[in-house]
């Protein structure tokens, strides 16, 4: 779990925790300088035999992230973090973005992440419609 500096970080730890039969590690986003050096540091907790020295690599100590909420925006890389990187070099790994965590996502791939005209709408309900097309 990564945390974006968002108090709901632990709400998402908890409900996680219930899940899960591994420990949840929580990785604060700017806790590392880089990329590199979070991987090392996971490295440095890895037996040598156990990785037969070859180079360590996410998938070799979870099976999934998830990208907590936080305040931001995934264009200011200041914000971000570790997060970019770790999306970009980590394709497969299954990856959950929660709002800030699920536009870094968008980003990555590609989407244009921008305010909505009518700005945060938190908690708030809106009605949905869409329209089923029938194929021929």
């Amino acid at each position: 779990l990564v945390d974006n500096h968002d108090s709901y970080t632990y709400n998402i730890y908890q409900y996680l925790s219930t899940m899960t039969q591994h420990a949840v590690d929580v990785i604060v986003n700017d806790a590392y300088s880089s990329w590199d050096e979070f991987i090392t540091s996971l490295h440095h907790d890895c037996p040598e035999d156990e990785n037969g020295g070859s180079p360590i690599n996410l998938q070799d100590h979870y099976d999934c992230v998830v990208l907590s909420p936080g305040p931001g925006s995934p264009t200011e890389p200041s914000d971000m973090g570790i997060v970019l990187d770790l999306i970009r070099r980590n394709s497969q790994v299954p990856i959950l973005g929660v709002c800030l965590g699920h536009q870094a996502l968008g980003y990555v791939y590609g989407c244009d992440v921008k305010l909505a005209p009518s700005g945060p709408v938190h908690g708030q309900l809106s009605a949905v419609t869409f329209e089923v097309k029938e194929e021929n």
